[in-house]
């Protein structure tokens, strides 16, 4: 068994850094601190919790936004439902409404699509 979890960074590609960072500060409260260079535009998203695991935005030839592949599940609030509506109401596109994990025990997902075209997870613990 492993002593800790592995995931250290995720990334979600952007074809328009100013509307990937608008988007996600509008409906998740999210700052961004940009780190572009010569190869690429980036943008990280700031945490208090300098160790925690986190995720950057990607705007690069080789970065496509997507509906298929992997999911990264982002945990944003402490109920999902609410947090879904409130992303219904501003029609973002809910990809999967929430769904319970071993029937809640686990903690409830749901999917939605980013201002990007990526097909995005929501974790809470509680619905």
């Amino acid at each position: 068994m492993m002593q800790n979890a592995p995931l250290v960074w995720g990334e979600l590609a952007v074809t328009d850094m100013d509307r990937a960072t608008a988007f996600y500060g509008q409906h998740f409260g999210c700052q961004f601190r940009r780190e572009d260079n010569a190869e690429c535009q980036y943008a990280v998203l700031e945490c208090e919790d300098k160790q925690a695991a986190s995720i950057g935005l990607i705007k690069h030839p080789m970065a496509k936004p997507s509906m298929d592949g992997s999911v990264i599940y982002l945990h944003f609030a402490d109920k999902l439902g609410p947090l879904v509506a409130r992303l219904e109401q501003a029609k973002v596109e809910i990809l999967m409404p929430p769904m319970g994990i071993k029937e809640g025990e686990c903690g409830y997902i749901a999917l939605f699509a980013d201002s990007e075209g990526n097909r995005v997870g929501l974790w809470c613990p509680v619905l």
